[in-house]
């Protein structure tokens, strides 16, 4: 592997982990925001998405994007989560409780997906 690959491989975990730290600050929102039973609780507010989008902005500053491809990348990111649970809320409660317990307790299937977010 060269420099060059190395390089962009551990630039692309940082930003998967940022995402993660940025998930796991939502999924404190949300686990705050009167335990919504489904998405569409959860949004009627409308502040689901932003607060998902301003939590993982937040932990991708300095993180090895700019602030335009943060912004694309985490609008990307919870399009992948929602798709990723979206018809089962509860795998995603459980999912944000797991990561509050344990950053790094990430299904791999949405690790996958957030990576797939990332600028190339």
């Amino acid at each position: 592997m060269t420099s060059g690959t190395k390089s962009q491989s551990n630039r692309r975990l940082r930003v998967v982990g940022a995402v993660v730290v940025g998930l796991v600050l939502f999924a404190s929102g949300c686990a705050a925001n009167n335990d919504p039973a489904s998405w569409e609780e959860a949004s009627d507010d409308g502040t689901l998405k932003e607060n998902f989008i301003r939590s993982c902005r937040t932990a991708n500053d300095g993180g090895g994007l700019t602030l335009e491809q943060a912004a694309s990348y985490c609008v990307c990111a919870f399009a992948e989560l929602k798709q990723r649970y979206a018809d089962d809320f509860g795998g995603f409660r459980d999912a944000e409780s797991r990561l509050r317990s344990n950053p790094e307790d990430i299904d791999p299937a949405v690790r996958e997906r957030f990576t797939r977010c990332l600028p190339q």
